[in-house]
């Protein structure tokens, strides 16, 4: 007969790492939201100026907010495994979250606002929305 022992410390190590994760997950989730909750802001004051700023200089412009905003709301995210906490690097979210002009431009023009973009630029919004698919509708 197979018998387990479960030892108490390992117990204690995977309780840890749980709340670890979650708590991760909950951080990585509010920077998700903060951004898309920024962008889409900060996009429908920039449409409403007169002349009205291209994506690019409304990145430029988010850059600072955005920052601060990451700052506030998280101290750790999960690893792109999963499995261990890394402290917040803001490259690396970047990177993770796909923040970049292209994506600012997409978003906006997914939600409604839309903004004048560079040539290059607008080849990379219509990339991004080709690969969002079909508009969803809300019932």
């Amino acid at each position: 007969m197979l018998r387990f022992d479960f030892s108490p410390w390992a117990g204690v190590v995977s309780a840890v790492w749980l709340v670890f994760y979650i708590l991760g997950r909950r951080q990585f989730t509010r920077v998700r939201r903060g951004t898309a909750d920024l962008v889409l802001e900060q996009g429908r004051r920039a449409a409403e100026m007169s002349p009205r700023p291209s994506v690019e200089v409304l990145y430029a412009r988010l850059q600072p907010e955005w920052e601060a905003m990451v700052k506030s709301r998280a101290w750790f995210l999960p690893h792109r495994s999963e499995l261990f906490p890394v402290p917040v690097r803001l490259g690396g979210l970047r990177r993770r979250l796909n923040f970049t002009p292209g994506w600012v431009g997409a978003y906006l023009r997914l939600n409604g606002v839309h903004l004048p973009a560079g040539t290059d630029l607008e080849t990379e919004i219509q990339r991004i929305l080709a690969l969002a698919g079909p508009p969803r509708r809300t019932r």
